[in-house]
């Protein structure tokens, strides 16, 4: 019989060899279950080789939606024959429909560069005849294939999620801890929240991990059965109104190592083969009922829970004009942050400032907890004794199911007279008039003088300046409108406008004459007056200047009955106009006078034309 030495040596020579065997036949093989697949149809792509390998590169996978890599491994040892693989599986999801080819990938092993066969799928509209085989990450929630893997989410799974609110009957406004759960068999990689609940109709404040986001699972049993369950969040929910207030479910992506079947007795030693799959796990959703509260007289600041209260002033001997600090602290746990200002009557003299508000709290699954400080600032105006009243302060107790009113204890404040000259003081003493001051609910000081008194019978209604008031823009308004219209039927007829505005019209062309005479220019002056001559009679007789002659002048003229020495004295223009037009050189002459005698001309002819 050989010795255990030399069995465990002839094994180990076994083992090396067929290991070293292995490594001479290093392939990457791709592979799927099928190669027609329907569009939208999800199936596996398998990547094996049977060697230790590293850096392997996947190909592009266009036209396909894809999720992973899972990985998985085995090892095997047959009749002392040594085998190892590494799969590296995809789940891809074709888009369209089609004929695509998915290249190879690659793997760095021993130094070398491996690379797979090619692929080539047809994709068609619809469950094709020969359809692939569910992958594992078809066990899904929500896939009703039936390969999948049966009962692994669902609270008779193997993972779910439950909300677990710390009450399902409340007061509005009381405060309630939503907790989130994931109770599972299979061991968890990471979970993510992917969709949270928004807690609509709550005021949400998050709970800060004590595990700085780390699971910390423990064992709980749920319907019989024992899991190993770990808080995902945590919410303080205080609800907003009364009546059934549902919260939405939750969904987290969860990556299980889940155990496969292999018959390889070496993975069976280390605990079994596992394929790394991903889940979409959600929970159901759940419901708070909220009661309303009971009504009350008292002056309710909307605080629900258990509180106390204390307030203080920072001193109780001031001068006027000299600012106090009231601090009041509401403490305990519930609703902090949802409580009104509390309704505090100053003394009318003293200037007071909108509260700061200072809070500090602590927010953990048993609640919120902490302080709440408002603090005031005023300024007393005058000298003398004030006091504060108390200050009442009322919650709702949900234990008690009643209210609760608390109180501050009234609060004396002794005001001096302030250094300032100007300051408010006491009326008790004889005072200057400028130091009184009317604030609040001072006495004004007499005044001494002598006043205007009237009649009770002086009414303004009915009087003269009530009916000036009333006719005067009436009237206004009426002329308005009436020389408006005037307007608009004088300037209706465009010749009889020209007409009226000829003399206007001539005035200004002889303006323009009369600028050349400072230039010495006489072919320009004579030009101008020229025009401004024909342009006058242009208007005048409602004549186009491409009309107008020497004989339709003379006609119009003495149809307007104009004197003889006047129509004279228009040719003459006209004439010495055309001459100096063409021969400028041979005029003589004033052209100050020239100019004085076409403007009296002007003048005349509308004199009598008129």
């Amino acid at each position: 019989m050989r010795s255990l030495k030399t069995n465990i040596l002839i094994a180990f020579i076994l083992f090396c060899g067929g290991f070293f065997s292995s490594l001479s036949a290093q392939t990457l093989t791709a592979r799927v279950q099928s190669n027609t697949v329907a569009v939208g149809q999800e199936f596996q792509l398998d990547y094996s080789i049977n060697a230790n390998g590293s850096n392997f590169i996947p190909p592009s996978f266009s036209g396909f939606e894809v999720s992973g890599p899972s990985t998985s491994q085995s090892v095997s040892i047959v009749n002392g024959s040594y085998s190892q693989s590494i799969t590296y599986s995809y789940v891809l999801v074709p888009k369209a429909e089609g004929t695509f080819t998915i290249g190879p990938a690659s793997i760095t092993c021993g130094g070398k560069t491996i690379t797979s066969n090619s692929l080539t799928l047809k994709v068609v509209k619809g469950a094709p005849g020969n359809s692939s085989q569910p992958s594992a990450s078809s066990s899904q929630p929500g896939n009703n294939n039936s390969s999948a893997p049966t009962d692994i989410t669902g609270e008779n799974g193997n993972i779910f999620i439950r909300i677990l609110p710390s009450k399902t009957k409340v007061y509005e406004g009381e405060e309630v801890t939503a907790t989130v759960k994931i109770y599972t068999k299979l061991s968890i990689e990471s979970v993510q929240v992917t969709d949270a609940p928004a807690f609509s109709g709550f005021y949400s404040e998050d709970v800060t991990p004590n595990n700085k986001g780390q699971l910390a699972p423990t064992k709980e049993v749920v319907n019989g059965a024992t899991y190993m369950a770990a808080t995902l969040k945590q919410n303080v929910l205080f609800p907003q109104h009364t009546g059934k207030i549902k919260i939405e479910p939750l969904t987290a992506e969860c990556l299980i190592d889940q155990p496969v079947k292999t018959n390889n007795p070496f993975a069976q030693f280390f605990g079994g083969s596992y394929k790394r799959v991903q889940y979409n796990v959600k929970s159901e959703s759940s419901g708070v009922e909220v009661m309303p509260l009971p009504k009350t007289e008292k002056p309710f600041s909307g605080a629900v829970g258990e509180f106390t209260i204390k307030g203080e002033i920072d001193k109780n001997k001031v001068k006027a004009n000299d600012a106090v600090n009231l601090t009041i602290t509401i403490s305990g746990n519930g609703n902090l942050k949802l409580i009104d200002t509390l309704p505090i009557r100053f003394p009318p003299d003293f200037d007071r400032y909108d509260p700061k508000i200072t809070d500090h709290f602590t927010i953990n699954a048993l609640g919120v907890s902490g302080t709440r400080t408002y603090s005031y600032l005023l300024v007393p105006r005058h000298p003398g004794n004030y006091k504060i009243p108390p200050i009442e302060f009322t919650y709702f107790n949900p234990k008690k199911k009643g209210y609760v009113s608390l109180a501050i204890p009234e609060m004396n404040l002794d005001v001096a007279k302030g250094d300032n000259n100007n300051s408010s003081v006491t009326v008790s003493g004889p005072v200057n008039k400028e130091d009184v001051k009317v604030i609040g609910s001072d006495i004004r000081y007499i005044h001494a003088g002598h006043e205007t008194f009237y009649h009770t019978d002086d009414f303004f209604l009915y009087s003269f300046p009530f009916f000036a008031g009333i006719f005067i823009p009436l009237f206004a308004f009426m002329g308005f409108v009436a020389g408006r219209r005037r307007y608009v039927e004088m300037n209706k007829d465009s010749l009889a406008v020209r007409k009226r505005g000829a003399t206007r019209m001539a005035k200004k062309r002889l303006k323009i004459a009369h600028q050349s005479i400072a230039a010495g220019n006489k072919e320009v002056f004579y030009a101008e007056l020229l025009s401004a001559l024909n342009g006058y009679f242009s208007d005048k007789f409602s004549i186009p200047l491409a009309d107008l002659s020497r004989d339709t002048i003379s006609t119009n003229l003495t149809q307007k009955n104009v004197k003889p020495e006047t129509l004279q004295m228009a040719n003459k223009a006209l004439d010495d106009c055309e001459f100096a037009r063409y021969a400028p050189a041979t005029v003589t002459g004033n052209l100050e006078e020239v100019y004085t005698s076409a403007v009296n001309l002007i003048t005349l002819l509308e004199d009598e034309i008129s």
